[in-house]
């Protein structure tokens, strides 16, 4: 067991504070909550880790109330075990998730406050529009190694269409598959022919695994393919047959009907 002299000064208040949180928070939340206080009362640092990772799987608790002060603590616990690199990744994690966290600069210690200004400062700079078609999940360990587990896991989920993947200075990232990756922030591209190409930025936590799924946008003005031409020719027309020329037939009749009265005035005399 080992005591953390400086969070241990500051239980009481952190428990009242989680258990108020608590009192507002939705029956759902409440083991999310139990499970933030059983950290603050947990004197083991790796138990305290394993508290708390579980504490903040967003499928299970959702990124508010006690959450929030779950992720700071985590911090905390591994800034003073000297594990500052994992702190900062699991802060950008939380600031990128949940935009509007609130950090407590009163209950936490100025190395978290200064930890987590930078984390906010590193996401607001790789935020891009090109987030909103990229949606991301992650997969818990159902039984939790701890923040402090050697690597995580980065998947891309299959999409439509087929896309390429890549993690910028590591490789490439098959539909469907994943690959290990150390604790941090990486930017991953994806790209298919006639859609835009997408670049982001996530982070991955150790022991868990980060799922992309990219909804690409078509290219404007991009060739749609078109179906086969009808090449089938119409049959050359025949020869036109000349008829009569009306004159000719106005004439005809005209003349024959002049005869016939001709004729007629004849015979009358």
């Amino acid at each position: 067991m080992t005591r953390n002299t400086t969070i241990g000064l500051r239980l009481g208040q952190l428990v009242l504070l989680a258990g108020l949180g608590g009192a507002r928070a939705v029956r759902a939340q409440d083991p999310c909550n139990a499970q933030v206080a059983q950290a603050f009362n947990e004197f083991d640092t790796a138990r305290r880790l394993q508290l708390l990772m579980g504490a903040l799987d967003p499928a299970a608790c959702p990124p508010r109330g006690s959450w929030s002060t779950g992720a700071q603590l985590l911090a905390q616990t591994l800034i003073e075990d000297h594990k500052d690199s994992i702190a900062a990744v699991w802060l950008r994690w939380a600031v990128r998730l949940a935009p509007d966290l609130q950090l407590d600069t009163v209950q936490f210690l100025p190395s978290v406050v200064q930890a987590f200004r930078a984390a906010r400062d590193f996401v607001s700079r790789t935020r891009v529009p090109e987030d909103s078609v990229v949606v991301t999940t992650w997969l818990w360990p159902a039984q939790s190694q701890g923040p402090a587990a050697p690597r995580g896991q980065l998947q891309v989920a299959p999409s439509s269409p087929p896309l390429g993947a890549d993690v910028v200075g590591v490789g490439s990232v098959p539909q469907g598959g994943s690959t290990s990756l150390a604790p941090g922030s990486y930017a991953i591209t994806a790209s298919a022919s006639g859609y835009d190409t997408v670049r982001v930025t996530r982070e991955v936590l150790p022991g868990v695994t980060t799922v992309l799924l990219f909804h690409l946008r078509a290219t404007p003005g991009r060739q749609v393919a078109e179906g086969p031409r009808d090449t089938t020719q119409a049959p050359p027309a025949g020869p036109r047959k000349k008829g009569i020329p009306w004159w000719v037939k106005v004439g005809a009749a005209g003349g024959i009907a002049w005869a016939i009265a001709w004729n007629a005035y004849i015979k009358s005399h």
